[in-house]
């Protein structure tokens, strides 16, 4: 008596796709280098960002000293004497009060004497030596003139009667630009780090597309590869339990003619 078992055809597997691993492998090499990129961009742009900003403030310090030269030499120019002109204390105040970012504001004799001051305080003190040196070259090349000091700059101009006569200078106190990339900066930045965030996500998302796509027809060769030798692996099994149905078949003949 024989046993046989019929066999039973096998489907064709369903497409093959990447697995995770290859996929994290190559999109994550691909989005280092360019998450590099990127990360050296946005730091190039800080520190253009941060270096902007800097010039905004000097020229938004320099615009408030110039009003403060033109309204005082006015007056002078009207014959009122500098020392005993009250009126630019009062000046000295609006000014501060209208931009947050000021320190202090000073009217001083040529000599480096402050006159007038929005620090009380410093009223009849002179200046150090560091500043004074800076204001004497800005009095030699009749020009706006900054100094720093200390975590502050200081940046003055001339004051000058109807000859052209030096008779004191006004100048007004404010933080100094860093000399680094300081946290206040980096807080100041965060809409570019936001930016910054949103392009790596969308980069990572493009990185594992691309590596999907790309391997995509390797994966699909070593599965046809696969696919074959299993369907010769399949007949040669068949072709075998051939040949045992036959050896099967003959020896039950043999059998029933004995």
């Amino acid at each position: 008596m024989s046993n046989r078992d019929s066999a039973s055809p096998i489907d064709a597997a369903p497409t093959h796709k990447p697995p995770l691993g290859a996929l994290l492998e190559v999109a994550g090499l691909w989005w280092l280098i360019l998450c590099a990129g990127v990360l050296l961009i946005a730091v190039l742009l800080l520190r253009v960002y941060g270096t902007e900003v800097n010039h905004i403030q000097h020229a938004r310090v320099s615009l408030t000293v110039t009003e403060l030269q033109e309204s005082i030499e006015t007056d002078i120019a009207l014959g009122l004497d500098l020392s005993e002109n009250r009126a630019i204390q009062a000046q000295l105040e609006r000014a501060l009060a209208a931009d947050p970012a000021l320190h202090a504001i000073e009217v001083v004799r040529k000599d480096g004497v402050a006159l007038f001051s929005t620090d009380r305080g410093a009223i009849g003190e002179s200046w150090q030596p560091a500043v004074a040196v800076a204001a004497a070259q800005g009095e030699q090349q009749r020009r706006q003139w900054t100094a720093t000091l200390g975590g502050e700059a200081i940046t003055g101009v001339l004051l000058q009667n109807a000859f052209g006569e030096v008779v004191g200078l006004v100048s007004a106190t404010y933080a100094a630009p860093p000399s680094r990339i300081s946290l206040q900066a980096l807080r100041n930045a965060t809409p570019l780090w936001l930016a910054t965030a949103a392009v790596l996500l969308a980069l990572a998302i493009a990185a594992v597309l691309a590596a999907r796509w790309a391997l995509k027809p390797q994966y699909r060769y070593l599965h046809d590869e696969q696919n074959t030798a299993m369907a010769q692996a399949l007949a040669s099994a068949q072709a075998v339990r051939t040949r045992m149905d036959d050896c099967i078949t003959t020896l039950d003949e043999s059998e029933a003619s004995q």
